[in-house]
């Protein structure tokens, strides 16, 4: 197998960290702290320095890091890069508790789309955050929760009851087969049991203090490598913690003085983005203009001195299928391990113009990054991103780009290794232009 690279080990340890959107946040938060950056608050007025190197979450889901070149000039503009901390999952509804045949299991919800079939077999667990009264109605207290062993299961139902499951394969009724088992009744659960008593034993809360959560089902395998010589990384949540981790590190790595960079992580990626701490919002121009309104410069002076800037909308590709080769374009195809990609589409669902990729590419040439090309085949519709969607409400030349994946949106993801170095030194790159 190869040696881990810096870059995919960065990748590796995001990965094991980021078992939900909250956590994803909180581990960009500490990696943040740990080189130095200096955490702000959103309400107050923010007293900047040039050569500065700061953060804030405005929410627990979101995060914006910025450096301030120590020769700044605010008419040099800005240079974004995007990405999304949530990822396609299962999550737990309240009042879950479902008691069937000496069996307790939970009810769920699908969160985005993932490929559901994909959870069944796998251990799961469950994460994210969980609420409790404060001294006062409206602050409650937060806390980060993870029950990292597989509490959970989804049995598949075995073929001798289904003897047509692989050729005609198993429809899922959300409501129905997504219930994973918890436990069976016993000494340890019972019928009066609920799930709210399970957190407080397993969190050291008071039962009575909880008043809601937000947990996610995760796929607890850690990131491993994978091929002959180890050139493939097979993991959860690839899509888009890759993204995540390049732009972080690429960001604190950079050292560009005459310009503002930023990263901004989003939320809601996968359901639309329309949220408060979504790409959707206004949140991104209000930081924006709370970085120029501390140098004295108005928000009318902000959105015309960042029209002279570069956004990055960073989320991954489809990368070829050779099992599946019909679903590609017929001339635009990344494969795995030869670039990071470039994301066209002529609807916009990807953000872009030939300006600002021809800067994209100008720039991996000059540095020797290797990229690729996709569009969509022209028979499907394809996804989107956050790209076009910032870009509605920040005049700023934008381009969508990425890892390339194979079984996106699966509870298991695969990319190439190289593709993850050539992303951030990408990032690092395009902070430092």
């Amino acid at each position: 197998m190869q040696q881990l690279s810096k870059e995919v080990t960065n990748l590796f340890s995001y990965l094991s960290a980021g078992v939900s959107a909250y956590h994803v946040a909180a581990h960009s938060r500490q990696v943040l702290l740990e080189a130095g950056f200096e955490e702000l608050a959103l309400k107050e007025t923010w007293k900047l320095e040039k050569g500065g190197r700061y953060f804030c979450m405005p929410f627990g889901t979101t995060l914006y890091a910025f450096t301030i070149g120590s020769a700044c000039e605010l008419a040099n503009g800005i240079h974004i890069g995007g990405a999304h901390t949530d990822f396609p999952a299962i999550k737990i509804k309240p009042k879950p508790e479902i008691f069937t045949q000496g069996y307790m299991q939970l009810n769920t919800e699908v969160y985005g789309g993932p490929i559901l079939n994909t959870f069944f077999d796998r251990p799961l667990s469950l994460a994210g955050r969980v609420v409790t009264r404060g001294e006062r109605y409206d602050r409650p207290v937060s806390h980060l929760v993870d029950f990292r062993e597989p509490v959970l299961y989804l049995p598949n139902l075995a073929v001798h009851m289904n003897r047509e499951v692989n050729e005609k394969g198993v429809p899922i009724d959300n409501q129905k087969h997504l219930l994973p088992l918890l436990g069976t009744i016993g000494e340890e659960l019972n019928k009066e049991t609920t799930f709210t008593e399970l957190l407080a034993e397993r969190f050291d809360l008071k039962k009575e203090d909880i008043l809601d959560y937000d947990l996610c089902v995760y796929n607890t395998e850690q990131p491993y490598q994978a091929g002959i010589t180890g050139e493939f990384i097979c993991a959860p949540r690839l899509d888009d913690i890759t993204s995540v981790c390049a732009l972080v590190h690429g960001l604190i790595e950079s050292g560009n003085t005459d310009r503002v960079n930023l990263v901004c992580l989003f939320d809601n990626e996968e359901i639309g983005s329309l949220s408060k701490q979504g790409a959707d919002s206004q949140l991104p121009a209000v930081i924006i203009q709370k970085i120029w309104q501390a140098f004295g410069k108005s928000a009318v002076d902000c959105m015309a001195d960042i029209t002279d800037g570069m956004m990055l909308s960073v989320d991954v590709a489809h990368a070829y299928h050779p099992n599946y080769p019909g679903s590609q374009d017929i001339t635009n195809y990344p494969v795995l391990n030869q670039g990071f990609v470039l994301k066209t589409a002529s609807n916009q669902s990807y953000s872009w113009d030939p300006e600002i990729l021809g800067a994209v590419m100008a720039l991996c040439e000059e540095k020797e990054i290797p990229y690729q090309r996709f569009v969509k085949h022209s028979n499907t519709r394809g996804g989107g991103t956050i790209g076009s969607i910032i870009s509605s409400h920040l005049p700023m030349k934008t381009a969508d780009l990425g890892v390339g994946l194979l079984a996106m949106h699966s509870s298991c993801e695969m990319m190439g290794a190289k593709d993850q170095e050539a992303l951030e030194r990408f990032a690092r790159a395009f902070f430092d232009a």
